[in-house]
């Protein structure tokens, strides 16, 4: 049994690159369709993402080039631009990537729990396909164990290291229960969905978007799902008096939201307080609201002074989780030690049952033909010894000098 992990992820190749060598769902159903009609290894799990394509590996039969070769060709990279980019691993390093990866220790955002899920569906694909038997299902099972002790037993996650996140975080500080609240996204691009898909997640479901294209804004509250109107930037002095929270980040280069919007909110809020985050640079804010009273001002640099905080409580966490990472080795190997050991007494404990049988059953006949009981029990037990140490024996005298010597050693050394 040998482990093998291959793969290009965000610390070794760019994202142009990544986005080439990853496999989309039709891609890694035709890896796995081709590699067990072909017979490359005996299991094979195949995980892809934005940030890391990585094929886990038990027993590879094809050669080394050969199965960069099927990467490629299931791929939109060359063989030869694989291999600028390519890592491997092997046996208990790539037990221990694995764990990391589960973990979370190995994203770019570290300790992300999406991964955990990918590399679930990557092992059902797998399954689906017949390309995992037991040592990897036991090595993926042992992986989701570790990751979940580290999941729950560090505060890896108790963390939010991106300024997305963090900013429903901040909000679910100043507001009890944000599903009771109504938000205004100002803009429509990748930062300001992450918020919004965020802001889903904690159960919001009042949500306005504002943005300078409002086809833009329709299309994020399709593909998100919302129950959302779009606006214009033009209708923001309107939407603000109903906005419990603002959160906004467009390419503006001057305020969208004055002082004087926010006072004129304010008043028809009767007061009643607005968190603004402003993720923009150049600010979609004017500095001049964090004077309002009511008004709770944030921009991206206050964010980004959280996220720095808790990127080092996460890797203070990670050093913790090591821990457990190491004891999962040590699990894994236990296990593979036994399994090893059991694929070794099958066969020799049916070969004794075998000639078991054989010696009860002339030793039954030697008694009905009137044979003494002493000496037909002093035959089969001769016999039975015999044919028990025969394999042994002829191991012995067939091992070269150095397995002679040792193996002699450990018998002296037992039977002392």
């Amino acid at each position: 049994m040998s482990l093998l992990a291959l793969g290009i992820n965000h610390k070794t190749a760019s994202v142009d690159v990544r986005e080439k060598a990853s496999l989309v769902p039709e891609q890694i159903e035709a890896f796995l369709h081709h590699a067990k009609q072909n017979g490359i290894a005996d299991e094979v799990v195949v995980l892809s993402t934005c940030n890391r394509t990585e094929f886990y590996i038990q027993n590879l039969r094809s050669t080394y080039d050969e199965f960069i070769e099927v990467w490629a060709n299931h791929s939109n990279l060359e063989a030869f631009e694989i291999r600028k980019y390519l890592y491997e691993l092997k046996n208990d390093e790539m037990v221990f990537h694995l764990f990391e990866v589960a973990s979370g220790l190995d994203s770019l955002i570290l300790g992300e729990p999406q991964i955990f899920g990918q590399l679930k569906q990557s092992l059902a694909n797998s399954v689906r396909h017949g390309m995992v038997s037991k040592y990897l299902q036991r090595l993926f099972q042992l992986s989701f164990f570790v990751a979940k002790r580290v999941r729950t037993e560090t505060n890896i996650g108790a963390f939010a290291v991106s300024v997305a996140f963090t900013a429903v975080q901040l909000a679910k500080q100043i507001f009890d229960g944000l599903e009771r609240h109504h938000v205004l996204l100002v803009g429509a691009g990748e930062t300001t969905e992450l918020v919004a898909r965020h802001l889903l997640e904690a159960g919001v479901t009042s949500i306005d978007v504002a943005n300078r294209s409002l086809d833009r804004a329709e299309t994020m509250i399709e593909n998100l799902g919302l129950k959302s109107n779009a606006y214009t930037l033009d209708e923001i002095p309107e939407l603000l008096s109903r906005a419990d929270i603002v959160v906004s980040s467009t390419a503006a280069n001057h305020a969208l939201i004055t002082k004087e919007m926010a006072k004129a909110a304010l008043k028809k809020r009767r007061n009643k307080p607005i968190l603004m985050i402003d993720l923009a640079v150049p600010r979609d804010i004017e500095a001049a609201i964090g004077s309002l009273s009511d008004i709770y001002l944030y921009t991206v640099d206050d964010l980004n002074s959280i996220v720095e905080d808790n990127q080092k409580s996460r890797e203070e966490a990670a050093e913790e989780a090591k821990a457990f990472l190491h004891d999962g080795l040590a699990r894994w190997n236990a296990w593979y030690e036994l399994s090893d050991l059991g694929e070794v007494l099958t066969p020799l404990q049916a070969y004794a049952e075998e000639k078991r049988a054989q010696g009860v059953r002339r030793a039954k006949s030697q008694l009905a033909a009137g044979h003494g009981i002493d000496e037909v029990l002093d035959q089969l037990s001769n016999q039975l010894l015999g044919r028990v140490l025969h394999p042994l024996v002829s191991y012995l005298k067939k091992a070269d000098d150095d397995t002679h010597e040792a193996f002699l050693k450990k018998i002296q050394d037992e039977f002392k």
